[in-house]
């Protein structure tokens, strides 16, 4: 049954079901009517090409991205996530894009990059204008300006499937909490101790879902969900695309007010910007080595190909899944 569940979650042929003009009329048109948005059908019918083609001109950055070297991969892989997102914000807004206020990135990095540089402290700045505020605000119904500004290592730790990585450094940055379709999470007290996760941090966690019970009982917190989680849909929860089990930050100034997949947009915009304006570095990093920098830049890149479209594919199901 679980398996199931998870199948139905990262079933990836919806994206090949949508790229059909037809079927992505129909999907549009029971959005915006489920929106209460005028001319529902003759919004769907005007923007069903363009849907179409922001999912194919996506998927192909991203088929790109696979197959070129690691060298070229975060540009391919930026650009695609990011008519991904367009094809999203379409579902949403019939009238996407609203302004050109919305078509910058919505992200700015330092250019020059200052001595001794370390990616994993590199910080990136988020502006309030741009493609990635309006996606938090109308994908997500998040605020991004929690913080205005955060480094890559806060973000890679927040991703499941960095968390070996960061094992073998000799850090552990998430705790697991469930697997996907459960509704009963068992945490034992001492796992919470040496770190800055209280349970009073993790019931503001829990606040936007719903429970039935929470409760302290031999040494553990246990807690029941009136519904299961959904994966790639539930922060502060993340999901592993590997482990099928959601974890949360032990880390109480995470940036865990932000899906998953905008973060894997700043990691990538950061990248994408590293690969074609610090060039000589860059090539350093790849050629040479002597960074640990390289180890979590090859590992996200294998991460962020292999997730993007799986964590898509789920938002626009649970779109699709709002009608049913």
């Amino acid at each position: 049954m679980r398996g199931e569940s998870v199948l139905r979650q990262n079933n990836q042929s919806f994206l090949t079901y949508l790229q059909a003009v037809p079927n992505a009329r129909k999907f549009l048109a029971g959005s915006y009517e489920r929106q209460g948005k005028e001319q529902a059908s003759h919004k769907a019918y005007k923007n069903s090409d363009r849907f179409c083609y922001f999912l194919e001109h996506g998927k192909t950055f991203l088929a790109a991205g696979r197959n070129s070297p690691a060298t070229l991969q975060p540009v391919l892989l930026f650009y695609g996530l990011g008519h991904l997102l367009k094809a999203c914000l379409l579902v949403r807004d019939p009238d996407y894009p609203p302004s050109t206020k919305v078509l910058a990135h919505g992200l700015t990095t330092r250019k020059k990059k200052k001595q001794n540089y370390s990616f994993l402290q590199d910080e990136v700045k988020i502006q309030p204008n741009g493609l990635f505020a309006y996606a938090c605000s109308t994908l997500f119904n998040c605020s991004p300006f929690q913080n205005d500004k955060t480094n890559m290592d806060q973000l890679l730790r927040l991703i499941p499937e960095m968390s070996p990585i960061y094992h073998w450094k000799g850090s552990i940055p998430l705790l697991e909490m469930l697997a996907a379709g459960d509704t009963a999470v068992e945490l034992p007290l001492k796992a919470l101790d040496g770190h800055s996760l209280t349970e009073r941090k993790l019931k503001q966690r829990f606040s936007r879902y719903n429970f039935s019970n929470w409760a302290l009982e031999d040494g553990k917190v246990k807690i029941a969900l009136q519904e299961p989680l959904v994966p790639y849909l539930s922060h502060p929860f993340y999901f592993s695309s590997t482990s099928h089990h959601f974890y949360t930050s032990l880390s109480r100034d995470a940036m865990d007010h932000l899906p998953e997949v905008m973060i894997h947009y700043i990691v990538l915009y950061n990248l994408s910007m590293i690969c074609r304006y610090e060039v000589e570095w860059w090539m350093d990093l790849h050629q040479i080595r002597d960074t640990e920098d390289y180890s979590f830049v090859l590992a996200f890149m294998e991460v962020t190909a292999a997730k993007m479209e799986k964590m898509i594919a789920a938002w626009l199901q649970s779109e699709n899944n709002a009608g049913s």
